[in-house]
Order: C-alpha cells, then structure tokens, then sequence
C-alpha cells in the first residue's frame, strides 16, 4: 500500500502543476515520489539538504513573498527547528506547512533518535499552529486541499505504514467534512443501553489496534466501545468530541507517545475547559523512548500498547468505577 508521504507529494505535485506559488523544500532525498518534481517542476522544487533549521527559515521567507510553502522531513528532525518553526513562522505570522513522515514508532527498528514519541507535546505548545494526524490514505486529498486553499502554519504527521481495513473504512462523512470537523466516529456503540459505554479517541496507526479491541471488549466483557478518529489535534473540536459520547461517562485515550503533556493531555484539558465530567484514562508508552530491537508491532505491544493490553487496562479502569459507583 503506498505511503501517506507518497500520497502526499503526489497530490500536492498535481496542483502544483497548476500552481505556481507552491514550492516543495525537501530535507530528505530518498523519497521516490519527490523524482516527477525535480523533473518536471524544478523551479518549485527546492533541495534543502540536512538543514532543517535553514529550511524553515527558508520557507518563511518565501511564504512572506507570497509563496505557498511545504518542508518535508522526518518527523523525528522537527525538533531540531522548533526555534525556527516558532520565530520565523508562529510569531511572524508566516504560513507554512510542515509534513513530518515515521510517527511515533513508525521507523522502527531504527532506534528512539528516529522515532518521535513527545512531537505533540512540543508542538502543540506553538501558538497559532494547527496538527494533523490522518488515519487513512483517503485524508490526505482534502489535507492537501486545505492547505493550499486556506494557508496557515500546520505540521501534518504522516505515518509509513496504515491499515488497509482502516483506509477502506466508510464514514458517514466525506472525507472533506471529516477534516472539516477535526474528527470521524469509526465506530459506534453497538451494544444495548444497560451496558458500560466507553469513548476511545485515538488517532493514526492505533487505530487498528482499538478498533480489534473494541470488538474484544465487546463480544468477550460487555463493554460498548465507540471510537473516535482525532485527526485534527490542534485545535481539537471538543465540542464535537462531547456531542458525541451520547451519555457515557467514561473517556480512554491511547497515543502512541509519551503521555506527558501529548494527545490525552490535550483531550483532557478540553474536555476540562467545558466543564465536562468524565472518569478518564490515558494510556500511551510505557518508556518515552524504546531502546529495543524489533518491528513497529512488537515493540507497541512489548510498550503498553498491545491489543490484549489495552483490553485488560480498559476492564480493570470500567471495573474500578463500577466498584466505585457501588
């Protein structure tokens, strides 16, 4: 299945051709989808090598001359230009759009220097900026759209690899209306109306995962799961989020980070904000960073974030307050 990088750079090429005031700075090289542009558009396409500081700087100034600019790179090298990207772009007011490829564990085995496990938590403490974290491959059009179509500064995480179950998934929206909200329901309560009724929200390669347990929680514990989709982390539509938990009480997000000030943090700090009341669990990686050997999904599931794992940490946390009810 191809890559959301790939999907990307493709799409962002076709409107490109189109026009002329976006310019592609690449960090990285190795990226086959990035050949048709120095091809065919090398005027808009612009060799940053291992600067990454530099080319956001870069593409500050181009957005300041009206240029519509994208700075691809490894998601784990956007730490090394947060001075940059909050300088140059947040407070000059600068629209630029940053794609960070390999979340979380994605280039695994390659060690914890390449995989980001805090980028939330740095990046959504940046004034003004806006993070995406698509699921699927059919996301990235409409993320593709909106940046072009209404520019402001954003970091859209890519991962390498996605579900193809997820990818195919149907909502009820358009993937248009699904970034347009901020978040999709992937799946809704099922089960009857006396049962415990728990809201996961997650995002990207977990989702798979959640959704697997969900269905465990379900036929093996008579625990009703609804899934949300966050796609658009920051700002979250908490709104969205409360409208529709449709009476339950119980919120569990899962994140493959750090938990520290990351996704769930964020989650919790909204929901807190309208007052809303909800017995709440994060779970996100047992060790900020994994010094193990191994491929994505066994180092998820050797870290907290396996699928048995999530399973018995959700009917341990429903099981806690039904005793507390009590």
């Amino acid at each position: 299945m191809k890559t959301q990088r790939d999907e990307f750079i493709e799409k962002l090429f076709v409107e490109a051709k189109k026009d002329s005031s976006i310019i592609f700075i690449s960090v990285d090289m190795g990226a086959p989808a990035l050949d048709q542009w120095r091809e065919e558009l090398p005027n808009q396409f612009i060799v940053a090598g291992i600067s990454e500081q530099n080319a956001i700087n870069l593409a500050a100034g181009l957005s300041r001359a009206g240029k519509k600019p994208y700075v691809y790179m490894m998601a784990c090298w956007v730490a090394r230009c947060f001075e940059q990207i909050r300088y140059s772009c947040a407070m000059a007011q600068n629209p630029i759009t940053i794609l960070g490829a390999g979340v979380g564990l994605g280039y695994a085995p390659a060690g914890p220097a390449h995989e980001p496990t805090e980028d939330l938590a740095y990046m959504r403490a940046i004034e003004s900026i806006e993070i995406f974290s698509p699921s699927s491959l059919g996301l990235i059009q409409p993320i593709v759209n909106l940046t072009i179509n209404v520019p402001k500064l954003r970091y859209v995480r890519l991962e390498r690899t996605v579900s193809e179950y997820v990818s195919n998934h149907k909502s009820n929206s358009t993937y248009s209306e699904v970034i347009d909200l901020g978040n999709q329901i992937f799946k809704d309560y099922r089960i009857s109306k006396e049962s415990s009724k728990v809201t996961i929200l997650t995002s990207g390669y977990l989702l798979q995962r959640v959704y697997d347990a969900s269905l465990i929680l379900e036929k093996e514990h008579g625990i009703d799961i609804q899934i949300i989709d966050v796609i658009r982390i920051k700002p979250l539509n908490i709104d969205f989020i409360i409208n529709s938990m449709h009476g339950s009480n119980f919120v569990v997000t899962i994140e493959e980070q750090a938990i520290s000030a990351a996704f769930g943090a964020a989650i919790i700090e909204g929901l807190s904000d309208r007052q809303f009341q909800a017995c709440t669990l994060r779970l996100g990686l047992k060790t900020a960073y994994v010094f193990e050997n191994g491929t994505r999904d066994q180092l998820l599931d050797n870290n907290g974030l396996g699928v048995a794992h999530i399973v018995q940490r959700i009917k341990e946390f429903v099981e806690a307050q039904r005793n507390v009810v009590k």
